[in-house]
């Protein structure tokens, strides 16, 4: 009863799918593509990766992009541990509110540039 079910799910789902639609096998690594007419002779797969650790990264653009990163909320963060406490007869003052708006507006700016670029499309033919 079970089987019958579950051929019975799976045909109503053939009949009802869109054109290229798709279902991935993550365990056997594969990808089933759908086609409502006839098997075209290109398809295009994009495929995006998921980093998981940041050795990972290999590319110079986002090597320098992380970097940034990095010394932006290091900025930040030191600006905020400099700013906590203030010294009223020392002979040198902390530079913490400078560290503190410098890696803001680095911080800022580095989203900037990449929002701006994600909103560049790439067609393909």
């Amino acid at each position: 009863m079970n089987y019958a079910a579950y051929n019975t799910t799976e045909q109503i789902s053939n009949t009802f799918s869109t054109d290229l639609d798709f279902k991935e096998d993550k365990l056997g690594n594969k990808l089933y593509i759908n086609f409502s007419g006839g098997v075209p002779s290109k398809v295009t797969i994009e495929y995006v990766p998921k980093f998981s650790n940041v050795n990972e990264v290999k590319g110079d653009y986002w090597v320098d992009i992380l970097l940034r990163l990095a010394l932006a909320h290091t900025k930040i963060t030191l600006g905020r541990i400099r700013t906590r406490y203030t010294q009223s007869n020392a002979l040198w003052t902390q530079d913490g509110e400078t560290l503190l708006t410098e890696g803001n507006t680095e911080l800022q700016a580095l989203r900037e540039r990449l929002q701006t670029q994600a909103n560049f499309v790439y067609p393909v033919d």
